[in-house]
């Protein structure tokens, strides 16, 4: 009876020891598989198996990222380039934004919005690549760029609204509501930018290297972060989405070969890409680039998308 009875509270004690640590783990993985499979969350729809087997690791490796601390870089300070005087002055473009919006100019042509506006770079302040600060995620850099096209004539309208946060899986959703209603009121935009940051996972020093020599090129004695186009397969205008990212990346491959990587097509996404005559979803940069580097990309993709669309109209 006496061995029983330790027997039972050696069990017990076993149990009270290991349970927590599998359920944290588990919820641990679970977690960060919900992050990697919701890179690019849609509006929820049914995959049927045969289209799963058309993904190919390739395509998977678009969506992957990884969250922790020790993925942040170490950032070396410059205080004396106009970029940052420059950059500094783009901060206080929040002044220009009312209920999240600024509007350039009568009767805009061009949309700058963000599905997932809480992305940030390798630099990001809250150390997870994801941020609520305007200064430091990819609303930075939207706003570069519309103050770069508003400056060679163009009538943007930049939302600044977090269509990720507080549902990360609504983000679409979220952001067609914000489009439909920009659209509504403004009738005479025909161009819509998606703009984002591509993410990788970078768990390993050799990741992270790797990452730096796909994504940041030293371009006009300056660290760039390249751009790329991606296209969602399943919209209705799959054709002309296709051709428009393909279109614009040869015309960005002939001014700036260095910048530029090839388009990226996602099998399983829509992406709001058919709700306007010229949608295009835009990553600039990563998670494996730094927030300045992102910026100092926002002149030259101005000047394709200026140079661009002044030919094709």
């Amino acid at each position: 009876m006496f061995n029983k009875r330790i027997k039972t509270s050696i069990v017990s004690c076993v149990l009270i020891c290991i349970l927590p640590t599998v359920s944290y783990a588990i919820s641990k993985d679970d977690f960060l598989k919900f992050l990697v499979n919701s890179s690019y969350p849609e509006a929820k729809e049914e995959v049927k198996e045969d289209e799963k087997k058309e993904s190919t690791s390739k395509d998977e490796e678009y969506i992957e990222f990884f969250i922790g601390e020790e993925n942040i870089p170490t950032i070396k300070e410059e205080n004396n380039s106009d970029e940052e005087e420059s950059k500094e002055a783009s901060n206080t473009l929040a002044s220009n934004y009312t209920n999240n919006i600024r509007i350039t100019r009568e009767k805009p042509t061009m949309m700058i919005y963000h599905s997932h506006a809480s992305e940030s770079y390798s630099d990001s302040p809250e150390n997870n690549y994801r941020c609520q600060d305007n200064n430091k995620s990819i609303v930075s850099v939207g706003s570069l760029l519309t103050e770069e096209l508003n400056k060679k004539g163009w009538g943007i309208v930049h939302s600044t609204k977090y269509h990720d946060f507080p549902d990360y899986n609504s983000s679409y959703s979220n952001s067609l509501k914000t489009i439909n209603s920009i659209m509504s009121e403004q009738n005479s935009i025909d161009i819509a930018i998606d703009l984002h940051r591509d993410a990788r996972t970078l768990d390993t020093k050799a990741k992270k290297d790797k990452e730096t020599n796909r994504m940041v090129a030293n371009y006009n004695g300056e660290e760039v972060a390249k751009f790329l186009f991606v296209v969602g397969q399943r919209n209705p205008n799959v054709k002309e989405v296709r051709a428009l990212a393909n279109d614009i990346t040869n015309f960005a491959k002939k001014k700036y070969p260095d910048l530029v990587l090839p388009v990226i097509e996602k099998p399983y996404g829509k992406f709001n890409q058919y709700v306007a005559d010229n949608h295009i979803l835009i990553e600039v940069g990563s998670n494996g680039t730094t927030l300045e580097q992102a910026q100092n990309s926002v002149k030259y993709i101005a000047n394709v998308l200026d140079e661009y669309f002044k030919e094709k109209k």
